[in-house]
Formats: structure tokens, sequence, C-alpha cells
């Protein structure tokens, strides 16, 4: 039984004989881990995109561009 290691020694090298050694590392390079925090992050971004997404509402509506349909309710959602 071989260990982890040597498997992934026989993977990575089955790979770069098939692939090349060009294409071998665009597809490791998708596996790379990155850094930073991603929620802290996207919880950032979601509030940065929410209020820009209400600004342009608010435009919409006071241009006349966005009417709201017949008997539509209107629901206000605090941030």
């Amino acid at each position: 039984m071989s260990t982890l290691n040597e498997i992934n020694q026989k993977a990575r090298q089955a790979l770069l004989s098939a692939l090349g050694p060009v294409d071998y590392t665009r597809y490791q390079q998708q596996f790379s881990q990155g850094s930073g925090d991603y929620t802290d992050g996207r919880q950032q971004s979601l509030k940065t995109d929410t209020a820009a997404i209400i600004q342009e509402v608010t435009m919409l509506k006071a241009s006349g561009y966005l009417i709201p349909p017949p008997n539509a309710k209107t629901v206000l959602i605090e941030s």
C-alpha cells in the first residue's frame, strides 16, 4: 500500500505527462489557497452593493423611470 505522499507524487507526474508543463501549471493554479477573510470581504461587498442599489432605485423612482405596477404594495426595509 502506497503512502498518501507517494500517491500524490504519482498523480502529479501523471498529470504533468498528460497535460504538459504549461497546462499542468494552469491546472494547479486553480487550487491556490488564496488569502484574506472571504466572509468579511463578502459581507462588506454586500453592504456596499445594497447601498448602491438603494441609491440607484431611489434615483430611478425620482426621475420617473421606475414606476410601480398598479396595486403594488411598498415594503420598507431598514438597513
